[in-house]
């Protein structure tokens, strides 16, 4: 009897326990139940929609009430855009409060995006139509109702309500911009929009919000610089550049507190928005210099202050010990940033040199590290410098140019970038990881690529006005295209020998790509151009080369030793 009665108090406990969460007294509270409870709860949901769009109806009724007395001047307009307001943060507050409950968070959503309705319309009217408001006191006004309701969505959890916010804060933000023409009090708005909708997901480990976000503050930025060529708009052309770069360092900002202090890992979301902002970054010092300011020496400035942030970053113990998305997002940064801001500052003849220095220093670190994700910094790097000094173009004139009284000279600057791109082939770079495969070897063999055209286009550039009279009317192309085919031929040997140490083992992937080129020289340059001489001269030369590279690269089947 007395098993009996404990069992059945049992049973009545579990069921008042069950009703409680079905009435909303027991927020948070899970109750395990079978298949034929969840499918009941699932359509008392159901069945509360209308009760949620009728609710919804009604808020919006009392609304238009408050509209039309308005509009009847039974109260004054000032009056009634603030009754207004006050009954919108009247729905916003009882969506916090209805959010507590976990149970009714429908209700609450239904309340936050009324609440987001009533009062973004009017904001703007007070702004626009009404003259209450000036532009900037409406922008103040959507900043303080979308920090509150951002604030709520992020306390009850609510990213539905995050999204409707976001979204028609974009909206009305741009409306009143064209209005009032507050182009840049707008456009802090949108940036702490954006801002506000990072942090929103970051606490809440939501998605896709702060996309939104941010392409309203990229927007707002964008515009804000086309404004600035506008004579009717009175922005200055620096104004853009500094709203840049406070959009630059606040996204940064939030990035390293995100990766550094809540010790998370960085996606696609943070690395294509800092590609983004730097692009918009040098967009508007370009567009400020094309308006008469010239802000190149301050964004470079900048650019550089930031890479130094950024590698700091990268290489600091926890990030550096852990191979991940982090190491590679901040040191890639840095990059980007380095360049850029060098490029503005420097000459294009310094900039490529000292780039030529960095790569030394990223091939250096890359075998310290073992990071080939440095490695592959280096060979960027080296590609800068080829491009920006010229040496690349010069290359190509030396072995496919034209050979008009116009010859590329040999500049101080070429031979420089050359040696340092031989000399980072000397430096032991990380060329095996996990992660990145047999990918791994792709930055020495860029590297050695460069090599060859580098050097192999001074040689060219050298010994023609001696050998055929490069740059004289007098040119001989037959001298030309068998030197042009020696400096070839002389390159697969080079290569072929470089892949026999463990150093350069990529070498031999470049060996015959050289050889088909030459055989299609010889019958594009050599036998239009070329005399019985100069045709034995590089039959021989190409006949070797192909000798030698087939013994080289087949010899043991291994590559030597050091």
């Amino acid at each position: 009897m007395e098993d009996s009665i404990a069992d059945l108090d049992v049973r009545l406990a579990a069921i008042e326990q069950r009703l409680r969460v079905l009435e909303g007294t027991r927020p948070g509270v899970a109750v395990e139940g079978t298949d034929e409870d969840v499918a009941a709860r699932n359509t008392a949901v159901l069945s509360n929609v209308p009760t949620h769009i009728g609710k919804v109806l009604l808020i919006f009724g009392g609304a238009f009430l408050l509209r039309a007395i308005t509009d009847e001047q039974i109260v004054p307009t000032a009056v009634g855009i603030l009754l207004g307001t006050i009954y919108a943060f009247f729905w916003l507050y009882m969506a916090y409060r209805t959010g507590r409950n976990q149970d009714a968070r429908l209700n609450a959503l239904f309340y936050g995006a009324s609440s987001v309705f009533l009062a973004l319309p009017l904001f703007v009217e007070a702004t626009t139509r009404f003259d209450l408001l000036t532009g900037r006191q409406g922008v103040v006004a959507l900043t303080i109702f979308c920090a509150l309701s951002v604030w709520v969505a992020i306390a009850r959890n609510l990213r539905s309500l995050c999204w409707v916010v976001t979204a028609g804060s974009i909206a009305a933000a741009f409306v009143v911009l064209n209005t009032s023409h507050s182009a840049v009090e707008t456009a802090v708005f949108l940036v702490l929009l954006g801002l506000g909708s990072l942090w929103a997901v970051y606490q809440r480990k939501w998605i896709c919000v702060q996309w939104l976000g941010a392409f309203g503050a990229n927007a707002g930025v964008l515009v804000l610089a086309m404004l600035s060529l506008s004579d009717r708009w009175s922005v200055q052309a620096l104004t853009p550049f500094m709203m840049a770069a406070m959009l630059l360092v606040a996204y940064l900002g939030s990035f390293a507190i995100r990766t550094h202090i809540r010790g998370q890992d960085v996606g696609i979301f943070e690395a294509a928005q800092g590609i983004t902002m730097i692009g918009i970054s040098f967009l508007t010092a370009l567009i400020a210099s094309h308006v008469g300011t010239d802000i190149s020496s301050a964004a470079g400035f900048l650019s550089l202050i930031l890479s130094v942030c950024a590698y700091t970053m990268a290489f600091t113990p926890k990030t550096r010990a852990v191979r991940g998305r982090n190491f590679f997002f901040y040191s890639t940064m840095g990059l980007v940033l380095v360049v850029a801001g060098s490029a503005l500052l420097m000459s294009p003849g310094k900039a490529a040199a000292a780039w030529s220095l960095m790569a030394l220093a990223m091939a250096w670190f890359s075998g310290r590290y073992g990071r080939v994700a440095l490695s592959l910094q280096c060979t960027f790097l080296l590609l800068a410098a080829g491009v920006a000094s010229g040496i690349l173009t010069t290359g190509l004139q030396a072995f496919a140019g034209g050979v008009g009284d116009v010859w590329p000279a040999l500049l101080p600057w070429h031979v420089i970038i050359a040696l340092t791109t031989v000399s980072c082939l000397f430096i032991p770079v990380a060329q095996r990881s996990e992660r990145w495969g047999v990918l791994a070897g792709l930055p020495q063999l860029i590297v050695l690529a460069l090599s060859v055209w580098e050097v192999g286009g001074l040689l060219v550039v050298l010994m023609a006005p001696v050998l055929a009279n490069a740059g004289d009317q007098n040119v001989d192309l037959a001298k030309l295209a068998a030197l042009r085919t020696a400096v070839l031929a002389a390159s697969s040997v080079s290569l072929a020998l470089s892949s026999r140490y463990k150093r350069w083992p990529e070498a031999r992937w470049l060996v015959y790509p050289v050889l088909v080129l030459v055989g299609f020289k010889l019958f594009l340059e050599d036998f239009p151009n070329g005399r019985p001489v100069t045709l034995f001269v590089a039959f021989a030369l190409v006949g070797s080369a192909l000798i030698l590279v087939a013994k080289l690269l087949s010899r043991d089947g291994k590559p030597a030793t050091a």
